[in-house]
């Protein structure tokens, strides 16, 4: 059976690593540590070498020693044990017992047994005591040689120089061959000093034999001996040179007893050295182990003081420092704002670049709203929308087109719902949508006109041009759509079509039987006339226009209605503009979303399709709540993306409810909304006046406000108050309300401040051009100016490696401000423009220095400034222009 070396050496009562060595002497090789395992052979090869260096140096030490009268025992040491390593035939580690110390003469010696373990040699010496042996004796260390106290050394002589030692040459011959010659030479000078020490105390004792050296046993049971740490030192041994009394004998005798049992139970457990852990002392050198600061960063507000800090590469402590110094109490953790943080790193000397958070939802929007690639551009149907005065015949003309009858089941004999439709004419889809006609129905009646490619308007010959007529075309203007003129009820007795006519061009749509550009198509939905002329039109107009769309796309398009379903949930009316919609495509429309379940047609309700495509309208079912009216829908290909933006979408809903304000376009905020645009700018207006003089008065000074860049467009002038139909007209196109000697009713008034639409009133006409003309210069673009402030000449140059090249300048005239830029001019040449991007003076960051005044700057994007070298600071001005 396997046994360990450290198991075995305990059977044997020998060290481990004595054990280890003996394996490599016994022939037993790779066992390099106690842990090692031995097989049976391998253990009786090595008891059987261990027994046969026993028996054979049994009687050496004994017989070397036995004309020598044993005073007290040798002192052994562990290292001798071991072979020292080079040379050849060292000693073989054997532990020897330990020689008795008897009181027999020389003669005897040699004959006396030798104990083979330590309790044989304590029952003997308790023997001899008991026969009336003299007691033991104790051999004292010899005193300590009194050290002389240094001399002082006197003035005059030389001072002490360290000694040279060298070593012999064969300990250096030796070093260069591998072996430990420092080691071994300590070794050898030990044993003389032993041997002439041994020598001396044996001199007096004449006729006595020297005392022979302690052997590698003797060393070893000697350094058993010795107290553990911390332990009491051993006890003095017997000595012929002092007797003791007997009480000194009985303590002598108990401490004896009391080292036997400390000896046995040593003997018995294995002892292990304690694990020393080595501690390392961790140094501070006081070094920062903050980032390092950087010189141009982009910092994506809002952020923390911790981002900021770690952006600039600043420590917190002096951000807070700042802060504090701005009278600004915060933490690391606080939020700056726009304007705190633009603050601190004007303070800190930092060029920082603030750049907004990317928005989700304005990231996939225009993902999703550019252009397409014109090459994958294919014809689409047009979309044509129906609008006009209620009981004007548009939903009559509808169904004379279509071939339904859906007048018939309208409550009331009006239109209340907005209808789509898809139909085949001549082998050509067209898409029609159809919407109210009633006052009440202005925001549908803008969806329609936000949606339409083409605008009907439907005219009835016998009314003529009504409110919701002139509604109508506002909402097709603001669409920048083609109006084509449907007069309906051409069939009744009676009609004047000249009188429409002149109606229509008071409104600006000038008929082309008197030279205008609107077509205007005489039609009857009763008996039919007109409808083919009214169709060929609008096919005419479609293909003068080439309306294409990318048909293989995610889909994207248009909410007109919804509603809940009892049984089929949540059915959307959408009109796809873009793309192709198909079934289990991920959707989402304003704050719904969910995946396409089903499409069916508008017409057939029991007609599905599979995948449907450009200028089609569709029920749609699978969202998870009704969508808005009007919101855009779009097809996203992650499901968890559109619910995020869906998420987001409804909490901004929730939040705009909670406040009651939805942003609208004022002359306040005009510049705001519009003035970065690199477009054409336009106004949008709605005008109300008293009296049809007014309006006309209020037309010929708006139209002396005129440039390229800014634009006026009216969208509506009527006479009268201002109404709830205003309002959302207004709302609908973004537009401003004016309102000339008029003022809005109580609806439109409350409905005008939920919305958040502005209405203006005005008495005096020049007050209105006054306004709307500051408010169109504020629209222009503002003039750059360059403004010189002063010249600086560089003097020295300091190349710092953190910061770059700063040059030591003096101000030669005018002033130096830190928001400035300069032009580097060498040799009368200017050699370029470059920003400050630090000022100090002093060792302190200054806003500004005066003539005569010396100063640091440093260029930003540039280091190669040399003396010599002129700085010309100057500034650039926005000046606001004039219209």
């Amino acid at each position: 059976m396997p046994i360990r070396i450290y198991a075995l050496a305990k059977q044997l009562k020998l060290d481990s690593k004595v054990l280890v060595d003996v394996c490599n002497k016994a022939g037993v090789t790779g066992k390099g540590s106690a842990l090692a395992s031995l097989t049976d052979e391998e253990v009786e090869k090595i008891t059987a070498f261990v027994s046969g260096v026993k028996s054979g140096k049994a009687g050496g030490p004994q017989k070397a020693s036995a004309g020598a009268k044993a005073s007290r025992p040798s002192i052994f040491r562990r290292e001798d044990y071991i072979a020292p390593s080079g040379t050849a035939g060292g000693k073989i580690p054997v532990l020897p017992s330990k020689p008795q110390a008897t009181k027999k003469k020389p003669e005897d010696a040699s004959s006396a047994p030798a104990p083979s373990d330590e309790k044989e040699r304590e029952k003997e010496k308790d023997k001899g005591k008991d026969k009336g042996d003299r007691g033991p004796s104790i051999k004292l260390a010899p005193m300590p040689a009194a050290t002389k106290p240094p001399q002082k050394s006197k003035k005059g002589q030389p001072a002490p120089q360290k000694p040279e030692i060298k070593l012999p040459l064969d300990v250096i011959r030796a070093g260069k061959l591998g072996s430990k010659p420092l080691s071994e030479h300590l070794r050898k000078h030990e044993q003389k000093r032993m041997a002439d020490e041994a020598a001396a105390k044996a001199s007096p004792h004449k006729g006595a034999p020297p005392k022979p050296l302690p052997t590698d046993e003797e060393k070893t049971a000697a350094g058993r001996e010795r107290p553990r740490r911390g332990g009491r030192h051993p006890a003095p041994k017997d000595d012929d040179s002092i007797t003791l009394g007997g009480r000194e004998q009985r303590q002598l005798k108990r401490k004896k007893a009391a080292s036997a049992r400390r000896r046995k139970s040593s003997d018995d457990e294995e002892t292990t050295s304690p694990v020393i852990r080595k501690r390392t002392r961790i140094r501070r050198t006081g070094a920062n182990t903050a980032a390092p600061r950087r010189e141009s960063v982009v910092v994506v507000l809002p952020c923390t003081v911790r981002g900021f800090s770690e952006a600039i590469g600043v420590p917190a402590r002096v951000i807070l420092g700042k802060l504090l110094e701005l009278g600004m109490m915060s933490n690391i953790a606080a939020t700056l704002d726009a304007e705190t943080a633009e603050l601190l790193a004007a303070e800190l000397g930092a060029n920082v670049k603030f750049q907004q958070p990317v928005d989700l939802e304005r990231k996939i929007i225009e993902a999703l709203e550019q252009e397409d690639d014109p090459e994958t551009l294919l014809p689409r149907p047009p979309i044509v929308t129906f609008l006009g005065h209620v009981d004007h015949g548009k939903t009559s003309l509808l169904d004379r087109i279509i071939g339904t009858d859906v007048v018939s089941g309208e409550k009331g004999g009006i239109t209340q719902h907005i209808r789509a439709y898809r139909v085949e004419k001549d082998g050509r889809a067209v898409t029609f949508v159809d919407t109210p006609g009633h006052e009440a129905f202005t925001e549908m009646r803008a969806r329609g006109a936000n949606v339409t490619d083409i605008a009907v308007l439907v005219v009835a010959a016998d009314d003529g041009v009504m409110p919701q007529t002139e509604e109508a075309i506002s909402h097709a203007r603001a669409a920048d759509v083609p109006i084509i003129v449907a007069l309906n009820k051409i069939d009744l007795p009676g009609v004047n079509p000249q009188r429409v006519f002149e109606q229509l061009a008071a409104n600006e749509l000038l008929p082309s039987e008197w030279g205008g550009e609107t077509e205007v198509v005489q039609t009857s939905a009763t008996t039919g006339a007109g409808i083919d002329k009214l169709m060929e039109t609008l096919l005419t107009v479609a293909e003068l226009n080439e309306y294409k769309a990318a048909w293989d796309r995610p889909a994207c398009g248009a909410c007109l209605e919804a509603e809940l379903h009892e049984g089929r949930g949540v059915v959307a009316k959408l009109l796809v503009r873009k793309g192709t919609l198909r079934v289990g495509d991920v959707l989402v429309c304003g704050s719904a979303v969910g995946r396409v379940k089903a499409i069916t047609d508008t017409l057939d309700p029991k007609k599905q399709h599979d995948e449907v495509g450009p200028s089609t309208p569709v029920n749609v079912t699978g969202l998870d709540s009704p969508p808005d009216a009007g919101d855009r829908f779009y097809v996203l290909d992650d499901i968890s993306q559109a619910r995020q933006l869906a998420e987001k979408r409804a909490a901004g809903d929730r939040q705009r409810e909670l406040s009651g304000a939805v942003p609208h376009v004022t002359l306040e905020n005009l510049f705001e909304r519009l003035g970065e645009e690199n477009q054409v700018q336009t106004l949008n207006i709605i005008l109300r006046a008293d009296v049809r003089g007014s309006i006309e008065a209020i037309r010929k000074e708006l139209s002396k406000l005129e440039h390229p860049e800014v634009q006026i467009k009216i969208l509506q002038a009527t006479v009268g108050g201002v109404s709830e139909a205003d309002v959302h007209l207004a709302h609908a196109s973004d537009a401003v309300i004016i309102g000339f000697s008029v003022v809005p009713d109580e609806g439109a008034r409350v409905l005008a401040d939920k919305l958040g639409v502005q209405i203006r009133r005005y008495d005096i006409i020049y007050q209105v051009t006054d306004d709307l003309k500051a408010a169109l210069e504020g629209m222009l673009k503002p003039e750059r100016q360059e403004r010189d402030l002063g010249r600086a000449l560089v003097q020295q140059i300091f190349h710092i490696s953190r910061l770059g090249t700063v040059a030591g300048c003096r101000i030669l005239s005018g002033t130096v401000q830190r928001d400035g830029r300069a032009r580097l001019i060498r040799d009368s040449r200017v050699l370029g423009d470059y920003p400050l991007d630090s000022l100090k003076r002093e060792k302190d960051d200054a806003r500004e220095v005066r003539e005569g005044f010396e100063c640091g700057i440093k260029l930003a994007g540039f280091n190669d400034v040399k003396e010599g070298d002129i700085l010309e600071v100057y500034k650039i001005e926005e000046i606001a222009r004039k219209l």
